[in-house]
């Protein structure tokens, strides 16, 4: 991964890596078929998933799951090494469809289907108004931060809070 975000998919090659790795390239290509492979099971590895938060409130799983201190997704994603793989897989679409629909199957979709889970167990408690649509609330949360990305501005703990107080401020039931 390391490889790949300081090189590029177009640049990246079995031979850096395997020069990284302190192996030969016939060790890469037993585990491996090729570069496509290699990098979609990395990516795999380094995008864990953690288990959805349950603290009891919205407010609380949001921020757990965004936040936490520095490991939850949104933070890992976005203020680390993270936002270099977003815009290496991104850059690629065109060339190599195919890892941006593994980074979608493997990452997005999930991490939807996990967000969601957090969203109806609010629903049933009776914090969230029923016509609200998790996967626009998720678009909202994560696109918001990736914008400050974009424009350079950090992201913490803090604005995480802050962008989950202001956008339940518009779907919880009053």
């Amino acid at each position: 991964m390391q490889l790949l975000m300081e090189e590029g998919f177009s640049s990246l090659t079995i031979e850096s890596i395997a020069s990284r790795a302190g192996v030969g390239k016939t060790t890469i290509y037993r585990r491996w078929p090729g570069k496509t492979e290699l990098v979609i099971a990395a990516m795999s590895n380094f995008m864990r998933l953690d288990e959805v938060p349950d603290t009891g409130s919205l407010r609380g799983d949001l921020n757990a799951f965004h936040a936490h201190h520095g490991h939850g997704f949104s933070l890992r994603l976005l203020a680390g090494a993270g936002s270099t793989l977003i815009g290496t897989v991104l850059s690629e679409k065109e060339r190599n469809p195919e890892l941006i629909e593994t980074f979608r199957s493997l990452v997005t979709n999930r991490r939807r289907e996990q967000f969601k889970a957090v969203v109806d167990r609010a629903k049933a408690r009776g914090e969230m108004r029923e016509d609200v649509d998790p996967d626009y609330v998720a678009s909202v949360i994560f696109g918001s931060l990736v914008a400050r990305t974009i424009a350079g501005m950090p992201i913490s703990d803090d604005v995480i809070e802050q962008t989950i107080d202001n956008l339940l401020d518009g779907v919880v039931k009053r």
